[in-house]
């Protein structure tokens, strides 16, 4: 089985579209996954569901992220600024009733459990203990409560890694290690790891192969689509990839 990984488009066509590309160019995948997030602070979450529903390679899972959440319960708290708060209803006030209707029945809870390639594997938004707030950062994959899976994949921190760990068990075939493979694919839409180009993962579930990509799109044509009213802290930091 060969998937693309992706998480965290948050709205940015063009930033999908390149991927989307690449994705032809280079690869022939079974099916992809989504781990969260297509929509807020970007100016185009309706072309994004949009899009989605066009593209012809099987969406095998297609998480929500704490962005529909929010948009869904209207609970903004949990955002950190007061900014993300006013992008969040601003994202709301311009949602088709078709884009809140795709969220709300079609999109799946941020936790999934799937085989793939006879391999376990875990999907999050976020953590197992908090699957859309929750952040899985590279220090916190030792916790216990994974280790019964052979792949982790999660997204929301905007941050790529892969790191596989080994939890002590009662194997000694396997010398008493069970291994774990964490993977987060990065952001499409928004990357956070000081690199601006749109970032996705490919994985072979079969031989283990995962390529990290980095696609360049044109990020000034989705700067020039966010008005006066939104600050500017969104589009300024697609061009550092903060």
């Amino acid at each position: 089985m060969k998937v693309i990984l992706f998480a965290d488009i948050h709205a940015n066509l063009s930033a999908f579209e390149a991927v989307l590309a690449d994705i032809e160019k280079h690869y022939q995948p079974d099916a992809m996954i989504s781990l969260g997030d297509f929509i807020d602070y970007g100016m185009r979450s309706n072309e994004i569901i949009e899009r989605i529903q066009t593209v012809n390679i099987p969406l095998l899972a297609n998480l929500k992220g704490n962005h529909e959440k929010a948009l869904i319960d209207g609970e903004l708290s949990c955002f950190s600024s007061e900014r993300a708060r006013v992008m969040s209803k601003y994202t709301r006030n311009h949602l088709t009733q078709t884009s809140i209707d795709y969220i709300s029945n079609v999109m799946q809870e941020p936790m999934q459990e799937l085989e793939i390639g006879g391999k376990k594997v875990l999907l999050l938004h976020g953590t197992i203990d908090d699957p859309y707030w929750g952040k899985l950062t590279p220090a916190k994959v030792e916790d216990e409560k994974y280790q019964d899976f052979d792949y982790v994949l999660s997204g929301h921190i905007h941050q790529p890694f892969k790191i596989d760990v080994f939890f002590k068990v009662d194997n000694p075939i396997m010398r008493n290690q069970k291994r774990t493979t964490f993977i987060n694919p990065g952001s499409v839409g928004q990357p956070r790891n000081q690199n601006p180009y749109a970032q996705y993962v490919y994985i072979n579930f079969k031989t283990g192969e995962t390529h990290f990509n980095a696609v360049p799109y044109d990020i000034e044509a989705e700067q020039s689509l966010f008005p006066k009213e939104i600050d500017t802290f969104y589009s300024e930091r697609l061009k550092f990839g903060i």
